[in-house]
């Protein structure tokens, strides 16, 4: 099998030329390397001297790579299937073109290194075998420079202008083992790509530097003014007409649809649909959708569904449905439906249904409400804190013998959930069940004040009319020992009851307290009832 035949998958001009010249005419290696390639050479002789004497030695190069020595940059090659086209290489002062190949010690072609120009941000990126081209413009050649950068290997600047053709090596870093880790946790934050095998994330991942620049204007990812290095350019202003992607932004960013920064975002960032940003915020973020936050954020977060952060909050999440927050929060989180804050939170937090933190220092307000602890004031219908307030109460009133309790919450403020039933002989079972609210003041070492508002449904069988005992308690609660108490305490009581239903049960059967007053609301079928009454009985936990 010959050489030629071997190489006949791979494209023409990468195949492996092994060639030795010794003042031999360039049409006579010509016709050589043809043979060892298995191309065929297009060319004018009146165009390219193709007779003039030459010494050239190569060992298994790319055939691009001889051509160029052979013609020592002079010509311009193309290629169409297994024909070769030579012409004259155009001399433009207003153009220039760069081409080579980035290798590493071992001369092996490496792929998808970036090469770029740091003042324009033109970019271009080696393929399979480590081949590029790169064209600059209207180049300023005082200060004309080329950089290039692959992940895992040493950055090499490049400053031959003068040489068209570059064979550039990139030395291998050795892998440092404490900085493993922080390899990982980078990763972790490197929340977004575009796809893993576009030039931009390519780029992304080899430059390490970074660039700064005052404003740049994209319509999406890596089509701006920042080109395809996007992702490591730093912005004080920048402007996306429907989303863009960059490194940072320092003073101001506005996404028509989105933004997407690497790193940190200060002052002001507001998009119509979301925000991402792998750094940290401050001052105000704003976006239609969700805002989501991969450090910390001091700052306004306003999202109309979800704001989401993973380091600490200093300052307030405003969001329409949730927000969550992994770490510490000092200041505010309101939400139409959750808040959720995974550490410690030095504030408020105030939803339509559910809240959860912590330690919380300063207040929750909620349908219902968790916390480890609280300093400060759980408001909602269901508020558990589990370092807090919690106790099952078995007592009598005036109206049942038997009634039983759920308090949770704190003692500056807990809620209340009960029933209660009379045993008789009777067709239908008179029962309760209610709500409320309380507070424990301590008043000794082992005495506590309960101040409690509650409304309770009375029934006789199934629901079936209005029948609400609003009542108004003050007692006092004695610990006997720990997780053991005794209670008591009056009670003023408010009946509101439909007078039209005639099978109301009798408040009281085993005791007559005296009804002080009864009277007759004025809306349809509605009367009241008000007495003295008092209630008693044990608690524990």
């Amino acid at each position: 099998m010959g050489p030629a035949f071997a190489q006949q998958e791979i494209p023409v001009l990468e195949r492996k030329v092994t060639i030795s010249a010794q003042n031999e005419r360039i049409d006579s290696i010509l016709k050589r390397v043809s043979q060892e390639a298995g191309c065929v050479f297009s060319y004018s002789s009146s165009a390219l001297d193709v007779s003039r004497i030459v010494s050239k030695s190569f060992n298994d190069r790319p055939l691009r790579e001889v051509l160029e020595g052979v013609f020592e940059g002079q010509v311009q090659i193309k290629e169409k299937g297994v024909y070769v086209i030579l012409t004259p290489k155009p001399s433009s002062p207003k153009e220039v073109v760069i081409s080579g190949y980035v290798v590493d010690e071992a001369g092996r072609g490496i792929r998808d290194a970036t090469i770029y120009e740091p003042i324009t941000l033109h970019s271009s990126t080696t393929n399979e075998y480590g081949y590029f081209q790169f064209k600059i413009k209207n180049p300023a050649v005082e200060n004309f420079e080329l950089i290039v950068n692959k992940k895992n290997f040493s950055d090499t600047l490049l400053l031959e202008e003068t040489s068209s053709f570059q064979k550039i090596l990139l030395r291998a870093e050795n892998i440092k083992l404490d900085e493993v880790g922080k390899d990982i946790a980078n990763s972790a934050k490197t929340f977004w790509v575009w796809t893993k095998k576009s030039v931009g994330y390519r780029n992304l991942e080899n430059i390490n530097d970074t660039i700064y620049r005052d404003f740049q204007l994209s319509f999406v990812p890596f089509i701006g003014t920042n080109r395809k290095l996007s992702g490591s350019v730093i912005n004080d202003y920048s402007l996306n007409v429907l989303g863009g992607f960059s490194g940072g932004t320092n003073k101001a960013e506005l996404g028509g649809l989105f933004t997407i920064n690497q790193g940190d975002v200060k002052s002001v960032q507001l998009a119509g649909l979301f925000n991402l940003v792998g750094g940290k915020v401050k001052g105000l973020q704003m976006a239609g959708l969700a805002n989501v936050t991969w450090d910390s954020v001091n700052a306004i977060q306003a999202a109309g569904l979800v704001n989401f952060t993973s380091g600490n909050v200093k300052g307030a999440q405003l969001a329409g449905l949730m927000n969550l927050s992994t770490k510490k929060l000092q200041g505010t989180q309101a939400a139409g439906l959750v808040n959720y804050n995974h550490q410690d939170v030095q504030g408020a937090q105030i939803s339509g249904i559910l809240n959860v933190g912590r330690n919380i220092t300063g207040s929750q307000i909620g349908l219902f409400n968790y916390s480890d602890s609280i300093s400060g004031v759980a408001i909602g219908l269901i508020s558990f804190v589990r370092k807090g307030y919690h106790n099952v109460e078995i007592g009598a009133d005036e109206m049942l013998p038997i009634n039983i309790s759920l308090r949770t919450g704190t003692r500056s403020f807990y809620n209340m959930l009960f029933g209660g039933i009379r045993p008789e002989q009777a067709d239908s079972t008179t029962w309760a069940f209610g709500y409320g609210v309380g507070t424990s003041p301590r008043l000794g070492n082992k005495t506590f004040l309960n101040i409690e508002l509650s409304t309770e449904q009375l029934n006789k069988g199934n629901v079936l009319a209005v029948n609400l005992i609003n009542r108004a308690y003050l007692g006092f609660d004695y610990q006997m020992s720990n997780g053991f108490g005794l209670y008591a305490g009056p009670t003023l009581n408010w009946r509101v009851y439909d007078n039209s239903y005639t099978d109301h049960p009798n408040l009281f059967t085993y005791t007559s307290p005296k009804i002080r007053s009864e009277k007759t609301i004025p809306i349809d079928n509605l009367a009241s009832q008000f007495w003295i009454g008092f209630r008693g009985g044990l608690r524990f936990f």
